[in-house]
């Protein structure tokens, strides 16, 4: 396993390496040959680009001419949902408190899904919306990384996918930034090339395409499709990047990496041992709360005095498929950075960690599966190293 970082080797460094080179604050990843004080900014971030693909397609052509490359180790668990909040807040996961895909609301006091502001288990977005919730209660409301910047004269920007943008989560989490809803990233690139050309001061964009991720997920990484994925991304930022400003410093990262899985070997832990149900807390409608987080990291939140059992009980039906631990270790051994009240009252008791190329789930007919040949959230190297790579254009 690889063990997370929250200084300047990790992904969490990110947010304040873009005010540095803004000019705007000081710390974060050090980038030699990046100029500070920099008049424009860009922020590229391919989710699940992370270093197993990153140094496999080393000799393409863009990533070929990047003028630095720095490895760094991502946050726990190696979830979209915890990097990209922190990317808009600067916050860690142990303080934002949204470290996974599924997680506890204590307002609701029910799973939800913080980034299509649903209930867990929901198909559609919003569903929040019709139970009363406000986007304010759910999510981390304490300020972005673009309010700050424009307090200082920074003009911000988000590229996000028109399949969701403009959503409730950047609502929340995107304050003080123009959100645009781009078609594809080859036309983001080009929309991003005629704002920065016309800018008049200091400019800040943050791109977020999730293309590589979402292939990986249902085809996996090893696949010509994710292939083929990795190509188009690649190839979309190469050409763009040629149409930026001059003197345009532009970063590279990703918020994990992927592993293969086969769905069919998937363990679901409640019908490994339908007793388990008997264990868990439930939440106010009276539903278990399970699962929260994800196949390769499952929380469960477990009744007071149970934990124990659930861990025991867990370990010996799981065998060498997972790694089961008490989450009080985790938060005492820094694997969240340093944990605030927003994490400690929503992540759960007990983490089943999958090992090698295992996921462990929870099964409920038309709410929970596992179709997945690709996933992250655990802490293999495939998974939890990823980098940020710079040029300047």
């Amino acid at each position: 396993m690889v063990v997370p970082r929250y200084d300047e080797a990790g992904f969490a460094a990110l947010p304040a390496t873009v005010e540095r080179l803004l000019g705007a604050g000081d710390g974060g990843v050090d980038l030699p040959g990046l100029p500070v004080g920099a008049e424009r900014v860009v922020l590229v971030l391919l989710d699940a680009f992370g270093w197993r693909f990153f140094s496999a397609w080393g000799q393409h052509p863009l990533l070929a001419r990047m003028d630095v490359v720095v490895p760094l180790v991502t946050q726990f668990p190696a979830t979209t949902s915890a990097h990209i909040t922190t990317m808009h807040t600067g916050l860690t996961v142990g303080e934002h408190g949204l470290y996974e895909w599924n997680v506890y609301d204590p307002g609701l006091d029910a799973l939800v899904t913080p980034l299509l502001f649903s209930f867990a288990g929901d198909r559609g977005r919003d569903t929040l919306k019709a139970a009363g919730a406000r986007p304010e209660d759910v999510l981390p409301s304490d300020g972005t990384i673009y309010q700050r910047l424009a307090a200082r004269g920074v003009d911000c920007h988000c590229f996000h996918p028109a399949e969701f943008a403009p959503s409730t989560y950047d609502g929340v989490l995107a304050r003080g930034a123009h959100v645009h809803a781009i078609a594809d990233l080859a036309a983001g690139m080009s929309e991003l090339a005629g704002l920065l050309r016309a800018a008049t001061g200091p400019t800040y964009a943050y791109v977020y395409w999730p293309e590589i991720d979402t292939v990986g997920h249902m085809e996996g990484p090893s696949s010509q499709a994710f292939a083929e994925a990795v190509a188009r991304s690649l190839a979309a930022l190469d050409a763009g990047l040629l149409t930026l400003p001059e003197g345009t410093v532009v970063l590279l990262t990703a918020d994990h990496g992927q592993v293969d899985v086969d769905p069919a070997r998937t363990v679901f832990v409640n019908q490994l041992w339908p007793e388990l149900e008997s264990l868990l807390s439930r939440g106010r409608d009276g539903r278990v709360l399970a699962p929260a987080g994800s196949a390769r990291d499952l929380f469960l939140h477990v009744r007071p005095g149970a934990v124990d059992e659930v861990v025991d009980g867990l370990r010996r039906r799981l065998g060498d498929r997972a790694d089961v631990r008490r989450v009080d270790e985790l938060l005492a051994a820094g694997w969240f950075g340093e944990p605030g009240p927003r994490l400690r009252a929503r992540v759960g008791d007990v983490c089943v960690l999958a090992l090698e190329e295992e996921t462990v789930w929870w099964r409920e007919r038309g709410r929970f599966g596992m179709p997945f040949r690709g996933h992250h959230g655990a802490l293999s190297d495939e998974e939890a190293r990823t980098q940020v790579a710079g040029l300047v254009v």
